[in-house]
């Protein structure tokens, strides 16, 4: 082969080469995730799970009157508190039913729903059904408040949209024939 015949190889090599590189760094960069797509909102379940998730771990109470976690499944929360000696009351929050929230004094803040609580007397058949529950703030109005979210506002701020999100899941949809 001549001088010039090897240093034509040579070059068309490296010339393949560098190619072959540059396609590799090329795929490398379209394959790396995009850490800038925007956040995709959370399912229904996912956020009642995260509700749920939090209330467990804020459950509430002082010395002899402290509530314990019981259950938490799509969506309904359950706990209980001593009555008296061995006597129990067990509250049900119904997460599915949540259709309001509202931050009615400065610093107050509830969630509201039909049935949205029940508190019943372990071996009694009824109890008491309320619509409303506070999750932070002075509880103006004595709403059931069996958390301790006030203590941690950046907390508040986070479930304030969660119930936001749950809201707009579980409000009734307006019909193909309703006006309003």
């Amino acid at each position: 082969m001549t001088k010039q015949l090897k240093f034509a190889v040579v070059l068309l090599v490296t010339i393949a080469s560098m190619n072959l590189n540059a396609q590799k760094k090329s795929t490398v960069k379209s394959t790396k995730p995009s850490t800038e797509k925007a956040a995709a909102k959370p399912t229904k379940q996912e956020t009642i799970d995260w509700i749920g998730g939090k209330m467990k771990e804020n459950l509430a109470g002082t010395l002899g009157d402290f509530r314990h976690f019981v259950s938490y499944s799509n969506g309904i929360f359950v706990y209980k508190k001593e009555a008296k000696m061995n006597e129990w009351y067990f509250t049900t929050i119904d997460l599915n039913t949540v259709k309001g929230m509202n931050n009615e004094y400065s610093k107050d803040f509830y969630i509201t729903g039909k049935k949205l609580v029940n508190t019943v007397l372990e071996g009694k058949e009824y109890g008491t059904e309320k619509d409303f529950l506070s999750i932070s703030g002075p509880n103006y109005n004595d709403y059931s408040a069996p958390f301790n979210f006030t203590a941690d506002q950046a907390l508040v701020d986070r479930l304030k949209k969660a119930f936001a999100t749950l809201v707009e899941y579980n409000s009734e949809k307006k019909g193909a024939d309703e006006k309003f």
